[in-house]
């Protein structure tokens, strides 16, 4: 099972490093001094391996190599990608100790000296929630995703109805107009009560 005359122990142990900080794979392949393309080209040999023998095949001596690196730098990123989601949920929970300040004072009506803390505790961050939502839930969260579009035709066993978008550019473009250029009121004329209209 010899490894690719590039593929040294010290490349290996510089792109598991690399991949276990969050760097994509095209900073990783250079932290270890290869080419992405390089990277890519053992990377995929070695997916492909894995998933052959993960499909029962007998294992092929000359990809093992690269199934152990595409091994290790998967678990690797998998590792920097656990340590920022959890960073992104403790930002969005908030609490995070930012500050603390001890001082001690003498106080002026027992005499005693008395030890007070003070702690600034980071305020929740919503956005890194809604970061988190969005980029690990993917369009469950995007925005404009609405129920309309997650129940679609194919849920519910009905044809697809094609929208009459000619129609409905010409309907936009008259309230539009209507927004921009409203009517003018007579004096004397006084609106009471007013319905939208289709």
């Amino acid at each position: 099972m010899m490894r690719p005359r590039l593929m040294t122990d010290a490349v290996i142990d510089r792109l598991v490093e690399g991949s276990r900080m969050g760097m994509s794979l095209g900073t990783a392949a250079e932290y270890a001094g290869i080419s992405r393309r390089t990277l890519t080209y053992w990377l995929t040999r070695g997916r492909e391996e894995a998933l052959a023998i993960s499909a029962g095949q007998h294992p092929n001596a000359p990809e093992v190599p690269y199934v152990d690196l595409f091994d290790k730098v998967t678990s690797a990123r998998a590792q920097a990608a656990a340590r920022a989601i959890a960073q992104i949920q403790r930002a969005g929970a908030g609490g995070a100790v930012l500050e603390e300040t001890t001082r001690r004072f003498r106080d002026s009506v027992t005499g005693q000296v008395v030890e007070e803390t003070t702690v600034k505790r980071q305020v929740p961050d919503w956005k890194a929630s809604a970061w988190y939502l969005t980029h690990q839930h993917g369009t469950d969260y995007a925005e404009g995703y609405s129920l309309d579009a997650q129940l679609g035709a194919e849920d519910q066993g009905e044809e697809r109805v094609e929208a009459d978008l000619e129609g409905l550019a010409q309907r936009l473009a008259v309230s539009l107009h209507a927004v921009e250029y409203p009517p003018e009121i007579e004096p004397g004329d006084e609106v009471v009560d007013a319905d939208i209209v289709d």
